[in-house]
């Protein structure tokens, strides 16, 4: 944790409609928000970042920032620390922590208030959110064959995966391999598959000079119609609509 004091200087709790955006830029402050509802794409110096409800999204001083939305609800805190935080800018796991909801809850009335002592009440909820945030999304006791299937997964996700072959490739039966993935990460092993082939599509389509067609092939998707399917469930956006507003060639999809 840092030695100093973080100030929050904007903090906005909101529903966002699909106008809604963030305009490239360099930010001159740490961003830390909160998708409560829906999904966003966020773009950062380490590339897009398509978030879902129960993920924030972290981006230090300096970061490059854009971001867009098919709808959302989000919580989003700007504020300035001197110290350091261990994120790297990018998506973090909260998975709609009942603690973090209510402290959330507690600083938007404190913010809205009329307390002179506000400041104060402010500035010990942040620190509080930010303490339970490090706890969550630090080093945690799970399953070694979790980790495991992760690793697997992350090697393998553009080759054909199903659960029986990641199991029999941990050495467990299907059922229990699949439950137990669910279980400690809140996603099955195919959706998961299915995140880590979209942020790459995300990346490749992001830069331009790429196909939607040879994307699906290259991020393992055969079949066009379920590549943007999927792609859309995860974006909000087809892969035709997510290259052309990130600035690809428009159109290029065969």
């Amino acid at each position: 944790m840092p030695d100093c004091i973080p100030r929050v200087h904007y903090f906005v709790h909101k529903r966002c409609t699909p106008q809604w955006e963030l305009l490239p830029q360099e930010i001159a402050f740490y961003d830390l928000t909160f998708i409560l509802e829906g999904r966003a794409v966020y773009y950062s110096q380490n590339g897009a970042h398509i978030l879902e409800a129960g993920q924030a999204v972290f981006l230090p001083k300096g970061s490059f920032r854009c971001a867009q939305t098919a709808g959302m609800e989000c919580a989003a805190f700007n504020f300035q620390l001197e110290g350091a935080l261990p994120w790297a800018a990018g998506p973090l796991d909260f998975e709609k922590d009942e603690l973090i909801l209510h402290r959330l809850a507690e600083f938007e009335r404190a913010w809205n208030s009329l307390d002179e002592n506000k400041a104060m009440r402010c500035m010990g909820l942040f620190l509080l959110i930010l303490h339970r945030m490090l706890a969550l999304t630090g080093p945690k006791k799970s399953s070694p064959h979790v980790a495991e299937i992760r690793r697997y997964l992350e090697e393998h996700y553009l080759e054909r995966v199903t659960v029986a072959s990641v199991a029999a490739h941990i050495g467990l039966h299907p059922t229990y391999c699949g439950a137990l993935f669910k279980q400690e990460t809140g996603r099955t092993i195919l959706q998961t598959v299915n995140l880590l082939r979209i942020n790459r599509a995300a990346s490749l389509l992001e830069y331009g000079g790429a196909r939607v067609t040879d994307v699906a092939l290259e991020c393992g998707f055969s079949d066009l119609y379920y590549f943007s399917r999927v792609f859309k469930q995860f974006t909000g956006r087809s892969p035709e609509q997510f290259l052309r507003e990130s600035g690809g060639q428009d159109g290029a999809t065969s």
